[in-house]
């Protein structure tokens, strides 16, 4: 099941990628989403990026990929410069029925 987020990968720079992520309890029809949203990273690649939403997030329901964004879009400067950098997976325990 997703969250309908919306969610944007982008290369900022060679082996530079960050997703945005859309906040969870984001004003709907918001004029600008990224404004409530959260960017992590670096990561050194797309995939990579792509792990770390998978391992430590709900599904977005699909996302955008942008390798080429624009270097002067004011919010992108500002969220790569807010970016919470990446962290191992969190640790998923099995549960045991017995």
């Amino acid at each position: 099941m997703s969250t309908n987020s919306e969610c944007l990968f982008f290369q900022w720079a060679p082996e530079q990628w960050y997703y945005l992520l859309e906040d969870t309890h984001a004003p709907q029809n918001a004029w600008d989403w990224r404004e409530h949203a959260q960017a992590y990273g670096p990561f050194e690649s797309r995939e990579v990026a792509d792990r770390h939403l998978r391992d430590n997030h709900s599904n977005p329901g699909g996302c955008s990929i942008d390798d080429q964004p624009d270097m002067e879009d004011d919010m992108l400067i500002a969220k790569v410069g807010e970016a919470r950098l990446p962290r191992p997976g969190r640790m998923v325990l099995a549960w045991v029925d017995g």
